[in-house]
């Protein structure tokens, strides 16, 4: 750890909280944009006359930009600033959605997509960069944590606006109000966001992507890229397809979407657990557990589909709902962790640069699943779905414990005062 990683201040202050604040902004606009799409599709889809699969350039392309953004930006945010890079990154993803309620076709609805991606794609990397350079050590998982909150939280607010506004005003309406609250924040961040401190106080020089996979950086670089892969495999599989397991056991489409809800939920408070559990026992066990967890719940649900495929669905709920609960704590423990993980792995020269190339490497693991899960679903029904995406969570397992710089349990404050006393 460099002189200037060691030179912030011991306990987080009013300008640590502000940018907190800031960023969780960030990340909640960012989850709306995610998202939107998804609540604009069945109007979307009866407006422009095409069929649910015609969608899916739409929904590929907004992936693709998202692993492109969050390599080629991460870069940026080492070269120019954590500040500009994330202020471009707003402005882009909120200009494209904004741009995108003007389109009158998938291929148009494509392009503006890849270009909300690839800003999506940039936001979370050089937000978690900043955030894990203005807060203070001992806080650094749980400020990362709360802020990736917003993620989730963001797609919540859409939801809720989307079912008020596009019933009301049609669907373009949603991709108009997506747009406008990231030029807003952006003209706000303008003037409230400060760069990171350590950022300023190192010297900045060019980075070199192979900076990433020189000797003491290749095996954690390759190992957190497959931790990003397979878990966001799983996570873009259950926002993707988890709907339509559950009708396919059987279940309504009332029923299926509760089951998302509660993926989601669990999610939130999963984000929240590691970012304590990270602190208290460290990144190494913490997220192993989570990762054997999800694993455990997603064979349990294999479990459930088998022997409950539909005559008894009263008993079958209950397991299938437990489990969805339980791999969305676990699920999204490892993913927010990861990026706590990246942000210690990578020095202050390159970390934005090795969060955007790991999580980039991640991307293309949603981009699988848009198209395995459907494959698997046909081929080999909801059991299959469920035992195949617990075996990826084994190979996530596996990856973790490859990990070689995990961050390490820190001593609690009784520990360093009776050190101090000694």
């Amino acid at each position: 750890m460099s002189a200037s990683e060691t030179s912030a201040p011991a306990r987080a202050g009013t300008a640590t909280l502000g940018l907190l604040s800031c960023a969780t902004a960030i990340l909640m606009l960012d989850g709306f944009d995610i998202q939107v799409i998804g609540f604009a599709a069945p109007a979307l889809i009866a407006d422009l006359g095409i069929a649910r699969d015609d969608l899916a350039p739409a929904l590929a392309a907004s992936l693709a930009g998202m692993a492109i953004g969050a390599a080629a930006i991460g870069a940026i945010g080492d070269r120019w600033g954590r500040r500009p890079a994330v202020i471009f990154s707003t402005v882009l993803f909120g200009a494209a959605t904004l741009l995108a309620a003007s389109a009158d076709g998938v291929i148009s609805l494509a392009c503006w997509r890849l270009l909300t991606g690839i800003g999506l794609g940039g936001a979370l990397p050089t937000a978690t960069a900043l955030i894990a350079e203005y807060a203070p050590v001992r806080w650094r998982s749980q400020a990362i944590g709360c802020a990736l909150v917003g993620v989730p939280a963001g797609g919540m607010l859409g939801a809720l606006l989307a079912a008020q506004i596009v019933p009301a005003f049609g669907w373009r309406a949603i991709f108009l109000v997506g747009g406008l609250l990231p030029a807003i924040a952006a003209a706000a961040m303008y003037f409230a966001l400060p760069e990171s401190p350590r950022f300023l106080a190192a010297s900045r020089q060019r980075v070199r992507w192979t900076a990433l996979f020189s000797p003491e950086l290749r095996r954690d670089t390759i190992a957190a890229s497959l931790v990003f892969l397979t878990n966001i495999f799983v996570v873009y599989a259950f926002f993707n397809w988890a709907p339509l397991v559950m009708t396919a056991l059987g279940f309504d489409l009332r029923v299926a979407m509760r089951g998302a809800l509660v993926f989601n939920l669990a999610g939130v408070a999963g984000t929240l657990i590691v970012a304590w559990a990270i602190a208290r026992f460290g990144s190494r066990a913490s997220l192993a557990t989570a990762a054997l967890g999800a694993a455990v719940a997603l064979a349990g649900m294999c479990v459930v589909a088998i022997a409950d495929p539909g005559a008894r669905m009263d008993k079958g709920l209950v397991g299938l709902m437990a489990g969805m609960a339980a791999a969305g704590v676990t699920v999204s423990a490892i993913q927010v962790g990861m990026y706590a993980v990246a942000a210690h792995i990578y020095p202050l020269k390159c970390r934005a640069a090795g969060i955007g190339w790991t999580l980039g490497v991640g991307r293309l693991g949603g981009i699988a699943s848009s198209f395995a899960g459907g494959a698997l679903l046909s081929k080999s029904g909801a059991a299959g779905f469920f035992g195949a995406i617990g075996a990826v969570l084994l190979i996530t397992l596996a990856a973790v414990v490859c990990l070689q710089r995990h961050i390490p349990q820190l001593p609690s404050p009784s520990r360093l005062s009776k050190r101090g006393e000694a």
